[in-house]
């Protein structure tokens, strides 16, 4: 054990002394290509942006703007291609960077899930990125809850038909309401999360996160809790009209669920990191190129559900009168 100590502290004396010793190394030249192609739009975005470095070793300190502008941007879809249009927008006053940011788009792009997905980034120097995947399906459900409150259960599920080894998805509960003295009847929406957690008399929302499970379960206490937060703090319950609730459930393909799956399992309870786990799937650099898939599943709140909070419903009962 001394023999290491004493070796730890002659390479410490030796870098302090060294004043041109650099632990990064000679620094390469590499580019990093994002871009997630959504299942439920034509509208479509990409990035590209190069690494750098600082003499100083703070990243936040760079001053010199990283984004790539010019480059040749195409996706192709079976026989279908798009191309990519650069354009900039207006940075935030407070921003490092005082050029406008860059970023390539298309209006008219969709996917056929039939057929797999390609993109190819050339840069003004040369250098050629790409990448492959194949977009997911839109979801079947085999069992889907149609009312709440269940008959003779304290929980709701959804439950639909897998799709590859590892398929991540991330779900969400919504909540749509008005309020009836808002001339325009905008419509809010509350999100209703996995669980509460209740600290000092206070409740704290838990957020979802992506996992691997094809089936979703959630208390119809969370659903209450949320319904009652809704008019938190406000008197006149029977101002806001609930229309009901939706499901969400958002199915990603293999690369995105690769990059969630390494980042779940790399931040677990029980693990310290001591750098970033660095997932890409562009040749020839850096970044991620992926496609996901919405897909919704509406459901009803019964009249007395929804009384029960003193609210008024926004829709026809779901239950007949007795």
């Amino acid at each position: 054990m001394k023999k290491i100590f004493l070796l730890l502290v002659a390479f410490s004396l030796f870098v302090s002394c060294e004043e041109n010793f650099n632990p990064f190394g000679e620094l390469k030249d590499k580019y990093a290509l994002t871009c997630i192609i959504r299942g439920d739009t034509t509208f479509q975005v990409a990035a590209l942006t190069r690494i750098y470095s600082n003499e100083n070793y703070n990243p936040y300190s760079n001053e010199v703007d990283p984004n790539i502008k010019g480059a040749l941007i195409r996706i192709w879809n079976g026989d279908s291609v798009a191309t990519f249009k650069d354009t900039t927008l207006v940075r935030q006053p407070d921003s490092k960077y005082k050029t406008p940011y860059h970023l390539y788009y298309t209006k008219n792009f969709s996917y056929d899930p039939n057929y797999g997905l390609e993109i190819e980034a050339i840069l003004p120097n040369g250098v050629r990125l790409t990448s492959k995947t194949n977009p997911p399906q839109e979801l079947k459900f085999v069992y889907v809850e149609k009312v709440v409150p269940p008959k003779n259960k304290t929980n709701i599920e959804f439950i639909w038909y897998p799709g590859s080894t590892d398929n991540a998805y991330l779900t969400q509960v919504s909540i749509n309401y008005y309020k009836a003295d808002d001339p325009q009847q905008i419509v809010h929406v509350a999100y209703v999360p996995v669980k509460y957690i209740y600290q000092d008399g206070k409740a704290y929302p838990i957020s979802p996160k992506p996992n691997n499970s094809n089936k979703f379960d959630l208390d119809v206490e969370t659903i209450s809790k949320t319904m009652e937060l809704i008019s938190d703090g406000d008197s006149n319950k029977k101002n806001y009209v609930i229309l009901g609730p939706y499901f969400q459930v958002v199915s990603f393909d293999k690369n995105l669920s690769t990059y969630f799956n390494s980042i779940t399992h790399a931040n677990d309870a029980y693990t310290v990191n001591l750098n970033e786990v660095d997932y890409t799937n562009i040749n020839n650099g850096l970044g991620v190129f992926g496609a996901y898939m919405r897909n919704y599943w509406s459901f009803d709140f019964t009249h007395a559900y929804i009384k029960s909070f003193g609210y008024t419903p926004g829709l026809a009962d779901v239950e007949p009168p007795l």
